[in-house]
């Protein structure tokens, strides 16, 4: 469950703006819940977009994203979950805006503003029918200011042209067409209903949680092997998520300091703030689960991430979508800067971070204490051999 730090902060450091009616709550609620990650089918989450351009901000090609989307194992009601090469969508309960077919007018749906993600992941759950595919979400209990107004959906949400404009579509999406000449799948037809309805965001699936950090801590080598199905995708080669050298995830190595475990060493070297590509600073503090990372953009807003640690192949990954991580090694190696790739084999990273000067440490927390003091332990040793070579 993710929070706001108050009510009050909440509308001026929160990425998301709380609506109004919730000021006139009782001074005793101290936060106000921000989303949930939870799972639900993608058929059951409609458009806000009338169409979607066929490539990323990036100019990455949607097809060639949609190939890359694997799936694990399923929890709950769904048969799978879909794993994708971007972060998860959000997606918020409201009525339908507009529907020219008057089928859905004012029906309340769930809907996202992550038009071209959606796509991609309505297009993979189709591939899988009838079987029933989920996704994890973040679910939204505030839209933010203005949102109604990016909703240009004529259809509520069924459907999205695909072009790079209104005038030159290339495609029109409606999973309920993809779907007219296959198997009839009662199950998923059920579960999609079924997502449909359920009102609240509380009443969604929750999503998988990543393994506690505190089982792995104390766990040896045998017992790791227990919660394998909970990094199944870090740990199993699958097409287009290779371990072999042509993929950065290989190059971790034995560099645990001796007497410490390999968290103990990896919170030690990752603790303290990062500064990124953009202006925008990560605070990074030990917590039961592994690391909270607290990120501050150049405007001062800041929202919270959990990052957690994968000792079996020693990767600190972002989040529970199993999409970013970096080598904890990395991080060991005091070079001061660390990288961030995306979970596809590919060598180029997404974004760097760079070490600054580490945070005043709360009383009687050790992390990353020794961080600063070693930024270049082979500084004293190079000022030594260049004094025996003046000497000499």
């Amino acid at each position: 469950l993710k929070c706001a730090p108050t009510l009050a902060q909440a509308t001026h450091s929160s990425p998301h703006t709380l609506p109004s009616i919730h000021q006139s709550l009782p001074a005793q609620i101290r936060t106000m819940p921000l989303y949930e990650e939870k799972l639900i089918s993608p058929l059951a989450v409609r458009f806000t977009q009338e169409h979607i351009r066929p490539v990323f901000q990036s100019g990455r090609e949607l097809e060639c994203t949609i190939r890359e989307i694997k799936t694990k194992p399923g929890a709950g009601d769904y048969d799978v979950i879909l794993e994708a090469p971007f972060d998860a969508i959000e997606i918020i309960r409201w009525h339908a805006k507009r529907d020219e077919s008057g089928e859905d007018q004012d029906k309340r749906c769930w809907f996202t503003f992550d038009n071209r993600r959606l796509y991609c992941l309505q297009r993979a759950a189709v591939a899988l029918w009838p079987r029933r595919a989920g996704i994890v979400v973040q679910g939204l209990y505030a839209a933010t200011e203005g949102a109604h107004r990016k909703d240009s959906s004529t259809t509520a949400g069924r459907a999205v042209g695909v072009g790079h404009s209104l005038k030159s579509l290339t495609a029109w999406w409606d999973w309920r067409s993809e779907v007219a000449g296959k198997p009839a799948g009662e199950n998923i037809h059920s579960l999609i209903l079924l997502d449909e309805k359920r009102n609240s965001i509380e009443e969604l699936c929750d999503a998988p949680a990543p393994p506690s950090m505190l089982d792995l801590f104390f766990q040896n080598e045998g017992s790791l092997h227990k919660v394998e199905g909970l990094s199944q995708h870090a740990r199993t080669p699958t097409e287009g998520s290779t371990t072999d050298c042509s993929s950065p995830r290989s190059l971790a190595g034995s560099d645990v300091s001796p007497g410490q475990s390999a968290f103990a060493s990896a919170s030690d070297a990752l603790c303290g703030v990062w500064r990124g590509g953009h202006g925008e600073t990560y605070q990074v503090k030990a917590s039961a689960q592994g690391w909270d990372c607290v990120r501050t953009d150049s405007a001062g807003k800041t929202r919270k991430f959990d990052l957690w640690y994968d000792e079996k192949d020693d990767l600190v990954w972002w989040g529970s979508a199993w999409n970013l991580y970096m080598q904890a090694s990395e991080a060991r190696s005091q070079q001061g800067q660390v990288h961030w790739y995306n979970n596809d084999g590919s060598w180029k990273p997404r974004s760097t971070w760079r070490y600054a000067d580490a945070p005043a440490q709360e009383p009687g927390r050790s992390c990353g204490g020794s961080r600063a003091a070693a930024r270049n332990p082979r500084k004293p040793q190079q000022q030594q051999q260049q004094q025996q070579q003046q000497q000499q």
